[in-house]
């Protein structure tokens, strides 16, 4: 295909055989300013770079492509298209590497990260998969790297679980902090999760349970035999022992009277008695309240031993 600077050098070729023919008198005025601007014209194309071979050819084929591709936008097409061309080039996620989840599932973590089916990361937005996933209730952080050609690791860190709280009717876990991780579900009870962690119970028990858990857990047999921690008008604690008996703790001197509790435990054998309550809320004295089995064998016992003593000072 010729040129324009062929075809004008061809024109300005015949124009000056013609002009050797013809003088500037047979020219016409408007055919020699027409001939005047044509010279110009060529001086000024001689002026100017020739274009390299094949630069037509690639003009041609990126308008082809620019017009594919609009066309592909306006269907809707274009991210599918850019992910399976991103993917036949090697930016495919073939290698997911997934580490500290405990409680949150593998699953759920692929469906945040939005890595889609032909698991392209051409646009693929790591700030936006991880907002996704700090959205799920056990994440406490979490970090994304896309490692190319095709590898992509996701670092879990989640918040650790120090208590089972009840309120109401709900039972919810919560971290060191009393801040509410989760609720605690029927799978949760069916399964015998979370069982180890301390049952507290009441308004405020979640905020104040760095009050009495590392007290209580000095004694460890005392803390052992603790099934829940109660707390009482958000000022003071109870403690329910597994075997039914009731500890009321006092506001105040919390520390003395655990310790006074231990030794009487240990000494006495006090919470293995038939008592349903002990009351540690007065400083110098302990109130029993007995089983009602127990406190009517013992009132029939007391009964029995002042008739006997009646006797014994009738016969002196």
């Amino acid at each position: 295909m010729p040129s324009l600077n062929d075809i004008m050098s061809g024109f300005l070729s015949r124009k000056s055989r013609h002009r050797a023919a013809v003088s500037n008198d047979d020219i016409s005025p408007t055919s020699l300013k027409m001939l005047t601007r044509a010279r110009a014209f060529r001086r000024t194309l001689d002026t100017l770079p020739r274009p390299r071979t094949g630069r037509g050819s690639a003009m041609a084929v990126a308008f082809i492509a620019s017009g594919w591709f609009y066309g592909a936008v306006v269907a809707g097409t274009a991210p599918g298209l850019l992910s399976g061309a991103a993917s036949s080039v090697g930016l495919k996620a073939t290698d997911i590497l997934i580490t500290g989840q405990v409680e949150t599932t593998e699953q759920q973590i692929f469906d945040a990260l939005a890595v889609g089916p032909s698991g392209s990361l051409f646009g693929f937005d790591a700030a936006k998969a991880r907002g996704r996933l700090m959205e799920f209730p056990w994440v406490k952080d979490v970090a994304i790297r896309k490692l190319y050609p095709g590898k992509l690791t996701v670092a879990v860190a989640e918040k650790r679980a120090a208590a089972v709280w009840q309120y109401q009717d709900r039972l919810i876990v919560v971290d060191r902090a009393g801040d509410e991780i989760d609720k605690f579900g029927i799978a949760d009870l069916l399964n015998d999760r979370f069982s180890h962690l301390p049952h507290l119970i009441g308004e405020g028990a979640p905020e104040n349970a760095s009050e009495i858990l590392p007290r209580v857990g000095r004694y460890p047999q005392l803390a052992g035999s603790v099934s829940s921690y109660v707390r009482v008008a958000n000022r003071r604690w109870d403690l329910n022992l597994s075997n039914g008996i009731r500890v009321q703790l006092p506001e105040y001197d919390l520390e003395d009277q655990l310790e006074y509790l231990s030794e009487l435990a240990s000494e006495q054998r006090l919470l293995e008695r038939e008592v349903f309550r002990v009351d540690l809320r007065i400083a110098d004295r302990v109130v029993l309240r007995m089983l009602p089995e127990a406190a009517k064998v013992r009132s029939e016992l007391v009964a029995a031993r002042l008739k006997a003593m009646k006797k014994a000072d009738r016969k002196l």
